[in-house]
């Protein structure tokens, strides 16, 4: 029955020490975690909006081919 609960203390661990790594521990509190989700978010949306338009230039390239 230990088990279960050395397994749960064990997966907290190991979360808390990625998180720590991740983002320097929680000292500077939410707003540095929810700045590095923003940005990370933001870059998303860039990358998938160039992307967008790349495939539209090309399309139009193709089209005026015909």
């Amino acid at each position: 029955m230990g088990r279960r609960r050395d397994y749960d203390e064990g997966y907290e661990d190991a979360r808390r020490e990625m998180e720590e790594r991740e983002f320097g521990g929680r000292r500077g509190g939410d707003s540095s975690f929810t700045a590095a989700v923003v940005v990370k978010y933001l870059a998303i949306v860039i990358v998938v909006l160039i992307i967008a338009y790349v495939v539209l230039q090309i399309l139009n390239t193709i089209r005026g081919a015909f």
